[in-house]
């Protein structure tokens, strides 16, 4: 009963609290303006992750405290998303060096990844590969260890990227909520990120019907780069108990794609990678003249293909990730070459 109740209850208090603080941002200039990487025309509060972050942080730890069934690990991932939102608020608020934001957000990384330390050493003694090698296992440890450090820091950083156009965020949140919920009524997860989903499509329905176009609101850095370690910390917890990694992938695969891609295109032309910029494939289009609905209703047609082949990847991994990938990539073609007179 708790698994329905908390997240029914949040999602009728994040509505009513979002409505509630968007005139309250107004009034203090708590605004994303106009400039010249951004896909609007005029100022848009980006405060959203005021209200969604505490509450999803309260959600959860509600549901341990009834259950009694709290670990470390879940300790961890709450204080982390909770370190991740003062920080970012902060510099919603008054604006910090990106040196500073990269140095908590990799502190917080590094001690999620400390914490899950016995899931990597138990996922490695259960590659035979690894076994057969006689390679030092110091050394893959840590060498595994890196990866998922780099994998979730990007996570991290990509939300906060994407985090640009009218119901994007929220709309690839609900998706990936919809995916682990369906995925831990089938026993790959288990009970606690199945309450993670709950909380998760709760949260971001209620989210998106503020955010959806024409926007009333953002989520800010508050908001987007939490979701960037939430999203993280599924996906490793999908790979180190060797769960449904591919499907979880999958359904991340455009806003991973999207961000990487821009990313070695923006190299490969000597462009500076840690300045504000709008070569996103998402943005390419909207400045083509299409507008925040149209290009969702398209990004929406390929989480829901996306969504199909995930469920599919659980039985048939690699074909399901080839697919979504060359899916994937076409899409992004396609956004890139569009043209409004077309």
């Amino acid at each position: 009963m708790v698994k329905i109740v908390i997240p029914f209850i949040l999602y009728f208090f994040c509505f009513s609290a979002l409505k509630k603080i968007i005139p309250f941002l107004k009034k203090y200039s708590l605004l994303d303006h106009p400039s010249k990487r951004g896909n609007h025309e005029q100022s848009m509060p980006k405060g959203g992750g005021i209200i969604l972050i505490p509450a999803i942080i309260i959600s959860i730890s509600l549901y341990f405290l009834i259950e009694n069934t709290i670990n470390t690990k879940w300790i961890v991932f709450l204080l982390s998303i909770f370190f991740l939102f003062l920080v970012s608020l902060v510099d919603d608020v008054k604006g910090l060096p990106a040196r500073l934001r990269l140095i908590v957000q990799s502190l917080c990384v590094i001690i999620s990844v400390y914490f899950i330390r016995d899931d990597i050493t138990i996922f490695l003694n259960n590659l035979d590969i690894v076994i057969k090698m006689h390679v030092n296992e110091s050394l893959i440890f840590y060498l595994l260890a890196s990866l998922i450090f780099f994998s979730w820091l990007w996570l991290i950083n990509l939300f906060n990227f994407m985090d640009g156009m009218d119901g994007l965020t929220a709309l690839q949140m609900i998706f990936l909520g919809l995916t682990i919920n369906i995925i831990s009524l089938m026993n790959f997860f288990d009970k606690d990120f199945q309450f993670l989903s709950l909380v998760i499509l709760a949260a971001f329905l209620s989210f998106f019907r503020h955010n959806k176009p024409s926007a009333k609101i953002f989520l800010g850095d508050s908001g987007s780069i939490p979701c960037g370690y939430i999203a993280g910390f599924v996906l490793i917890e999908a790979f180190l108990k060797q769960g449904p990694f591919f499907s979880i992938l999958i359904i991340l695969m455009y806003f991973i794609l999207d961000s990487t891609i821009t990313l070695i295109i923006r190299t490969i032309k000597n462009k500076n990678l840690f300045t504000a910029h709008s070569d996103h494939f998402y943005q390419i289009i909207i400045r083509k003249g299409f507008s925040h609905h149209y290009v969702l209703r398209k990004i929406l047609l390929l989480l829901t293909f996306l969504t199909l082949l995930s469920f599919i990847s659980l039985k048939f991994h690699l074909i399901s990730f080839a697919l979504a990938l060359i899916f994937t990539v076409s899409f992004l073609i396609y956004f890139s070459i569009s043209s409004k007179n077309e």
